[in-house]
């Protein structure tokens, strides 16, 4: 079982991301695992959280994930999403017979998960609209257990963080946000091009928004809460830094 008092990993996701929460006792860490198009977390506190299940069919690879980092799946007592997609919501019907825990998300988004389809899917670009192309928006539907407003609190399972609503990507997109200023904060951005392939530290637009002056709302919102290093569904992690320098022009007029 790793231990609670984990290091801060390097800047490239590629460990577990630990760090001391102001007031509470866990260390939570953050390990990221690579999947064919996004990246799922496990959160690791007393007990640990799922964050995000990929597209369908990747239920064996987030297992491995948790094999990998030594997590026993008993230990997952929770699958929470940033939001409804076929990309980070996909394995979930599977996960949730596999593992027996329940499904988190915002009730905006629980009616694309309940349907098993994440339309509508607005392209902010030219390169989204061919994107689109390729995509298929459908995924194997699962009912939701638990809804997730904002506040929601992770702390009965020893984990420091707590819901930040962040739609506009989706209506009901959330943001995880830590004590130490970490966050987890899905497709409210997007690190570098390609979904990351390149640039990854480079911020910018996710493909798709359904509200965009929503979403630099949301951005917006997540800084001032006290974001310092967000980890998102597609690149990065990103420095807040460089984040507010980004979209700073953005924020004006909202």
């Amino acid at each position: 079982m790793p231990s609670r008092r984990q290091g801060r990993s390097k800047a490239d996701g590629s460990g577990a991301c630990g760090g001391s929460a102001r007031g509470w006792g866990v260390l939570a860490a953050i390990y990221p695992i690579r999947l064919k198009m996004s990246m799922a977390y496990i959160v690791l506190g007393e007990r640990a959280v799922l964050v995000d299940t990929g597209c369908a069919g990747e239920e064996e690879r987030i297992l491995s994930g948790l094999r990998r980092f030594n997590v026993a799946p008993e230990r997952v007592a929770l699958v929470l999403h940033t939001h409804g997609h076929m990309d980070h919501a996909g394995s979930t019907r599977a996960l949730k017979q596999r593992l027996r825990v329940p499904a988190a998300v915002h009730p905006a988004d629980a009616g694309k998960m309940r349907i098993g389809n994440s339309a509508p899917l607005v392209p902010l670009r030219l390169s989204s609209r061919i994107l689109s192309l390729f995509l298929d928006p459908r995924f194997p539907p699962v009912a939701p257990d638990v809804m997730v407003e904002e506040g929601y609190s992770l702390r009965e399972f020893g984990i420091a963080a707590t819901a930040v609503h962040t739609p506009g990507h989706t209506p009901g997109s959330i943001s995880i946000l830590f004590d130490d200023g970490r966050a987890i904060a899905g497709d409210l951005m997007m690190g570098g091009i390609w979904g990351g392939a390149y640039r990854r530290f480079d911020p910018g637009y996710h493909y798709y928004a359904e509200d965009l002056t929503e979403l630099r709302r949301s951005i917006r919102k997540l800084l001032e809460r006290g974001a310092k290093t967000i980890y998102l569904g597609h690149g990065g992690p990103l420095e807040a830094a460089r984040v507010r320098e980004r979209f700073e022009a953005d924020f004006s007029g909202i």
